[in-house]
């Protein structure tokens, strides 16, 4: 029988620990097998755990830091209504502090105003309170386009404060330009003052020199139009694009932005001119079309003080009437006016709209002191000009002859007289007014300090300009 030889033992390597090891048979292989499978196993378990322990390690971190972060936050962000209203109020009274700053302008009660104004004479002073058409000025009936040797004769015995012009005086840009500049050299020849040289340049249905294909501007849309976006940033390119066409044809007062609220949708004289009807957004609009505006040099003219856009009737045709009660007036139409005294605004134009809840009677607000003193210049605090609208509207003109209508606005708290339907009636009433004591030098002298410091501030921007 054959002796059974034994079984060479086989050499591998241990999965776990890479040590050589012998087994004998597959019996064997078998066991080692399973025991290396278990290592194994074990080790990636280990490793799973390991995972774990150190994931929920950093969850249980990442949440104590939330907490730690939202309770801090909690006890510093989170604030009352009453507190988010006074931030609001501080953020808002800086912005126009701010902008009063940008607009301030020189005092009208500095050294160098009193200056000028101790070397005119009491005929001086008054004409220097007429703004005018150059036809009513040189006396003629026909359309002014030059500022020629008539011109010269007329602006040499009465210096006016200004001129407004209308689209037939404007016909070519050289030629408007020359006619500006003439009238600056007359001024400062004269007076030692540049003139204020007025245009009404609104957009849309008012715009005397865009409305004049010569000119190669534009005419911006009705503000009504740029009202309806709530877009304050459209509002100011409509200022600052008619502002920079006004600066480069030679205006430096532009008679705009209309302030008026529009509460009467029927009101046909406002209904495009007026950017709305909420109080708050022809404030803002009406900011920033100043702010494009004088960004350019041209200062703006809030009109029509204290507000027209309640009536119904047209003040050029005659006796326009608002029912405003004092509350409304207060909590509707004087919200953009009250703005443009917080920022400084330069010119506010008085309406001839007659308020008999707020005066008593129909006298026009132009001619009442009750408004012009009372509420623009106690009230509100305005110091700027004020300057009445056009004399020469039915609403005046079929109520009070030139002198009258002179006298009493002068006596109300005007400033400036726009367009009398008689200028040297309306002048002269004023200067023997003053010489028999019916109107003291001293409230002339008053508007006339304002009018030097807007003018010393527009000679300053003609510097820069060169």
């Amino acid at each position: 029988m054959r002796k059974q030889q034994p079984r060479k033992l086989q050499s591998v390597p241990h999965t776990v620990t890479g040590r050589t090891v012998q087994y004998r048979g597959a019996l064997h292989n078998q066991r080692v097998e399973k025991v290396a499978s278990r290592n194994h196993f074990a080790s990636i378990f280990a490793i799973i755990i390991a995972v774990a322990l150190i994931a929920v390690s950093m969850c249980a971190a990442v949440h104590v830091m939330r907490s730690q972060f939202f309770s801090h936050s909690n006890r510093t962000a989170i604030k009352s209504p009453k507190e988010l209203a006074i931030e609001a109020e501080k953020r808002e009274a800086l912005i126009k502090a701010h902008k009063k700053l940008a607009r301030r302008g020189v005092d009208s009660n500095s050294a160098e105003v009193r200056s000028v104004l101790s070397k005119m004479s009491l005929e001086d002073k008054v004409a220097q309170m007429f703004v005018v058409k150059p036809e009513e000025l040189v006396g003629i009936n026909w359309t002014v386009t030059s500022s020629g040797a008539q011109m010269q004769q007329t602006f040499n015995s009465l210096p006016v404060g200004g001129i407004m012009y209308t689209r037939e005086n404007i016909q070519s840009p050289e030629q408007t330009k020359s006619m500006i500049s003439k009238l600056q050299e007359m001024s400062n020849a004269r007076v030692s003052l540049p003139a204020i040289v007025s245009v009404d340049e609104e957009g849309g249905t008012v715009a005397r020199v865009s409305s004049n294909p010569q000119m190669g501007v534009n005419t911006s849309p009705n503000m009504r139009d740029i009202g309806v976006t709530k877009k304050m940033r459209k509002a100011y390119k409509a200022g600052a694009y008619i502002g920079k066409y006004l600066h480069d044809f030679g205006f430096n007062v532009d008679f705009a932005p209309v302030a008026d609220v529009l509460t009467n949708p029927d009101n046909n004289l406002m209904k495009k001119r007026s950017f709305g009807s909420s109080p708050k957004l022809v404030a803002s609009m009406t900011d920033a079309f100043t702010d494009g505006l004088q960004e350019n040099h041209v200062f703006a003219t809030y009109k029509h003080f204290p507000g027209h856009g309640s009536t119904f009737e047209d003040s050029h045709k005659g006796t326009t009437v608002s029912n405003q009660t004092p509350f409304s007036l207060r909590k509707v139409d004087l919200v953009p006016f009250k703005d443009a005294v917080d920022t400084g605004v330069k010119f506010i134009m008085v309406s001839h709209v007659s308020y008999p809840k707020i005066t008593g009677d129909d006298t026009p607000a132009s001619m009442s002191e009750m408004i012009v003193t009372g509420l623009a210049r106690k009230k509100l605090g305005y110091n700027g000009i004020l300057i009445s609208d056009s004399l020469g509207m039915g609403a005046i003109s079929l109520r009070y002859a030139p002198s009258s209508a002179a006298i009493t606005g002068i006596k109300a708290g005007l400033d400036m007289l726009l367009s009398p339907a008689n200028l040297r009636q309306a002048y002269y009433s004023v200067v023997n007014a003053v010489r028999r004591g019916e109107i003291p030098e001293s409230r002339i002298d008053d508007s006339v300090k304002r009018i030097i410091a807007v003018k010393l501030q527009i000679a300053k921007y003609q510097k820069l300009s060169k």
